[in-house]
C-alpha cells in the first residue's frame, strides 16, 4: 500500500499535477501531501519522467538503489579494513535478511534512505581512517539527504564518529578529536538544512511536515502494543544471517589463528542499534523501519568472520554476479506464481486497469467504509489515476459510483429521479 502511494505521488509530480513542494496524491485525500520530506519523490519522479508511467518504473528505481546501496556497503567494507572475502560475505548476509528484499521490492522510503545512510558512513569512515577530514562534512551532506528523505530517522549516522572513536578504531583517538569530527559532520548537515529553511516554500513544507507527522505521530498514533516491537523484530530478522555466519565460521572459516572480538564489530553493532533504538520513543512502528540498520548489522557479522590473517581464496566475482542476478530472477519467478495472480492486490489492480481505460483521471463516489480502505485508494491512484471521494454526485456535479465486489472494482452511473 505505502509503495503504491509513493509511486502515485512521484508519477503525479513527473507527469501530471504536483510541484516540488506541493506533492499531489488525490483531490480528496492528501491534495497537498506533507506526510514525508520530498527528496524520495523528487528522485522517483525523475525515473517516471525518463521511463514513463509503467508498472515497472518503481521496480527499476528499487533495483538501481539496491545496487547503489550494495556499492556503498562495498566501499564501507573496503574503507573500514574488511578483507575482500569477508566483504563478499557482508553483501550476502545483507541480502539474506528477509525484510530487506521485501522492502526493496515494495518501493518504500527505506530503499532511498538506506543508500544515503550507507554512503554517509562510508564517506566519514574513509575520512577518519585516512586523516582526510574534508570527507566528514561530505558525510554530513549524505545525512542531510537522508533527513530530506524520511526526517529524523535518517540522522542516526551523526553518531558514527562517536562510536568509531569510542571503540578505538580511529588512529590517535582523543576526546578532542572525537568532538571535532562530530562537529565537522554536523556542519555538513546544518548548511543544506539551513539553506532549505531560508527558502520559503521549503520552510513551510518542513514546518507542516514536522507538525503533522512528527509531533502528531509521537502523541497520537499507535500501531504496536509494545515499544519493544521494532528492536525485537530487528533481532528476529538477523536470525538467518547469524546462522549463515556461524556456519561459515564453523565449516568455511576465513580467518586463522587466535580470534578476538574486533573493535569494528562493536562499532558497527552500535551504529546498527543507534538506527533502531531511538525509534522506541514512538508507538508508531513497522518492521521495515529498521531496514537502514541492516547494512551495519551485516558489517558487524562480517567482522566477526574476519581476522588479521585470512584463509582460503575470495569468491570469484562471477559468483557474486550470479548471486545478485539469481536473487532478481527468483523475485521475478515469485511474481509468476499462480498464488500471486490470484492474490487480492493483483485482482484489484487488474480490475482498476480495465476501469481506467475509460475513466482515467476521474473521481468516483464511494461508500464511507470503502473510503477508509487505504489500499484501494493507493491502488486506484497508482494504476489508473482514479480518485475516491465521499461526496455524492448530483445533477450539477455528477460522480460515478465505485464499488468493491469480490476484490474487483466496479463502476456504475448513479440514478437520479
Amino acid at each position: 500500500m505505502d509503495g503504491a502511494t509513493y509511486a502515485a505521488i512521484a508519477r503525479n509530480l513527473a507527469l501530471d499535477p504536483g510541484s516540488a513542494f506541493t506533492l499531489f496524491y488525490s483531490p480528496s485525500l492528501y491534495p497537498n501531501f506533507i506526510e514525508h520530506p520530498p527528496l524520495h519523490f523528487w528522485l522517483q519522479a525523475f525515473f517516471f519522467h525518463v521511463c514513463g508511467d509503467h508498472w515497472w518504473t518503481e521496480d527499476v528505481y528499487g533495483a538501481i538503489f539496491w545496487m547503489i546501496t550494495a556499492l556503498g556497503i562495498d566501499r564501507l567494507g573496503r574503507w573500514s579494513g574488511l578483507s575482500k572475502r569477508a566483504l563478499q560475505w557482508a553483501l550476502i548476509l545483507w541480502t539474506a535478511i528477509p525484510i530487506v528484499a521485501w522492502t526493496f521490492g515494495n518501493n518504500l522510503l527505506e530503499i532511498t534512505l538506506s543508500a544515503f545512510t550507507v554512503w554517509s558512513a562510508a564517506t566519514m569512515i574513509y575520512g577518519m581512517r585516512r586523516g582526510k577530514y574534508i570527507y566528514l562534512p561530505l558525510g554530513g551532506l549524505w545525512i542531510a539527504a537522508a533527513f530530506f528523505t524520511k526526517g529524523p530517522v535518517g540522522l542516526f549516522p551523526l553518531a558514527i564518529p562517536f562510536f568509531w572513536h569510542l571503540t578505538g578504531n580511529a588512529p590517535n583517538s582523543t576526546w578532542k578529536r572525537n568532538v571535532i569530527d562530530s562537529l565537522l559532520v554536523l556542519l555538513g548537515l546544518v548548511i543544506p538544512l539551513g539553506l532549505s529553511l531560508l527558502y520559503a516554500p521549503s520552510a513551510q513544507y518542513l514546518e507542516a511536515y514536522w507538525q503533522k507527522q512528527i509531533i502528531h505521530s509521537l502523541t497520537s498514533v499507535v500501531t504496536v502494543e509494545s515499544r519493544w516491537y521494532l528492536p525485537a523484530n530487528f533481532m528476529m530478522q538477523l536470525i538467518l544471517p547469524a546462522i549463515i555466519a556461524l556456519g561459515v565460521r564453523k565449516f568455511r572459516p576465513i580467518a586463522e589463528g587466535r580470534r578476538a572480538l574486533s573493535p569494528r564489530t562493536l562499532a558497527f553493532a552500535f551504529i546498527a542499534l543507534s538506527a533502531v533504538l531511538p525509534m522506541m520513543i514512538s508507538w508508531k512502528q513497522r518492521d521495515f523501519y529498521a531496514v537502514p540498520a541492516y547494512p551495519f548489522a551485516a558489517m558487524a557479522l562480517a567482522f566477526v568472520l574476519d581476522g588479521h590473517k585470512t584463509a582460503g581464496k575470495a569468491l570469484h566475482p562471477r559468483i557474486l554476479w550470479q548471486w545478485t542476478i539469481g536473487l532478481w530472477l527468483f523475485g521475478l519467478a515469485l511474481r509468476s506464481l499462480p498464488e500471486v495472480h490470484t492474490s487480492r492486490d493483483f485482482t484489484l489492480r487488474k480490475s482498476i486497469f480495465q476501469v481506467a481505460k475509460m475513466h482515467r483521471g476521474e473521481t468516483f463516489h464511494v461508500s464511507d467504509s470503502l473510503y477508509q480502505d487505504w489500499n484501494v485508494h493507493a491502488q486506484c491512484a497508482r494504476v489508473g489515476q482514479i480518485y475516491l471521494s465521499e461526496q455524492k454526485g448530483d445533477k450539477d456535479h455528477d460522480f460515478w459510483e465505485l464499488h468493491l465486489v469480490q476484490d474487483r472494482v466496479q463502476v456504475r452511473k448513479p440514478y437520479y429521479r
